[in-house]
Parts: structure tokens; sequence; C-alpha cells
């Protein structure tokens, strides 16, 4: 029974994330899944409790797998009594978490799953964005606060965090681009470490125009 309930997750969620949840019926889903025509009514209710229970199982499946969100109370801690450069240091070591994520082979019904969410949202996107990122935005804007010397309320270091943010998320989401690029089906640790350096000397460069003595 709990076999039938993970495939129709599994299923559902590259389906979803391929065509969104207007373009894929429930009889491809179970028939891609393996599972009885009725499973679906039987565990979620119908297409939309799949959806809202795929969107459930996203946001576990990325806490588990971005270091960012495991690590995020160690980081936070230690943020606390951090001066510039460690903070720095800090905002590097999340960015640098999101390329990885981003880049792994596994990840990429990820990626197209939350391009889609963006760009037409549901009705549970929304709720998904705020429990997904919001801590996240906050510990990033901390450190754009302690790195700057600007009011984490300020517009600015707001405004800082959604520019610094995008870079890495763009990254992630062209990489089968890059990958195709380069001939590769998954980046090496010597392109791996590039990319994060190159990211990491255009957040410095920006946030430097924004320091405060």
């Amino acid at each position: 029974m709990k076999d039938s309930k993970n495939k129709l997750l599994k299923t559902a969620f590259e389906l979803f994330a391929l065509r969104g949840i207007d373009g894929v019926s429930t009889r491809e889903i179970v028939r891609e899944a393996g599972v009885n025509i009725h499973a679906i009514s039987y565990y979620f209710g119908g297409k939309e409790g799949l959806y809202k229970a795929v969107i459930d199982y996203l946001f576990d499946f990325m806490k588990e797998e971005i270091g960012s969100f495991i690590h995020l109370d160690e980081y936070s801690r230690a943020l606390d009594g951090a001066g510039r450069e460690e903070a720095l240091d800090l905002l590097f070591k999340v960015l640098g978490e999101f390329i990885d994520f981003g880049f792994v082979p596994k990840n990429k019904y990820v990626a197209l799953f939350l391009t889609r969410e963006e760009f037409y949202p549901s009705k549970y996107g929304k709720n998904f964005f705020e429990r997904l990122t919001c801590p996240l935005q906050e510990f990033m804007m901390k450190c754009i606060s302690k790195i700057t010397g600007m009011d984490i309320s300020d517009r600015k270091t707001v405004l800082l965090c959604y520019m610094i943010t995008a870079q890495s998320l763009v990254l992630g989401r062209k990489k089968n681009d890059l990958l195709q690029t380069f001939k590769m089906k998954s980046l090496d640790e010597e392109t791996s470490l590039f990319i994060k350096q190159m990211l990491c000397v255009n957040v410095k460069a920006i946030l430097k125009e924004y320091m405060k003595e």
C-alpha cells in the first residue's frame, strides 16, 4: 500500500514538473506509476490533493538535500557573533550549496517544477515558496546586513538578497545548457569550483559597493 502511494508521488512529481497540473491526466499518472486507477482518490482524494502532496514531498526532499537547510540553525548561530568576513564566508557557503544542489543530475525535475511554479503558480505554490525560502532569505539578509552595515529592513538589503539569490538560481536552471556545451553528464569538481568562485567574485563586487566603513 505504502509502495503504491510512493510510486504515485514520484510519478506525479515528474509529470507535473514537465507539463503542470492541467497538462497531465489522472489516468496517465496511474498508468505510468503502475497502480490501480482508484489509487489517487484513495490516497489523495483527487488530482488536486495529489498535487498538494507533491508540493509537500518536494519541500521535504529539498530540506533533506540542500545543505543550507540542514545546517541553517548552525549557520545562524555562527552568524550571531560573526564579523564582516565571517558573514561573507557563511553567505558563500549557502550560495555554493545551492549550486551543488542545482547541478546534481537527479534533481533535474526539481528545477523544472520550481520554474513552472514560479512562472505559472498554482494555489499551493505560494505557501511552498514561503516555507522553503523565507528562513533562508532571512538568514541571507542578516548576512548582507552584517557585510554592508545596512539595516536588515533597508530596501536595498532586500533587493541585494533577491539579486544575489537569482544569480545562483539562474546558474542551476541553465545547467542542461552548460552540460551540453561541455559534453558532460555532470560537472566535475574543477568546473564546479570555478562556477562557485565566479559567483563569489560577482557577489563580493556587488556588496563592496554598499559596504559602510
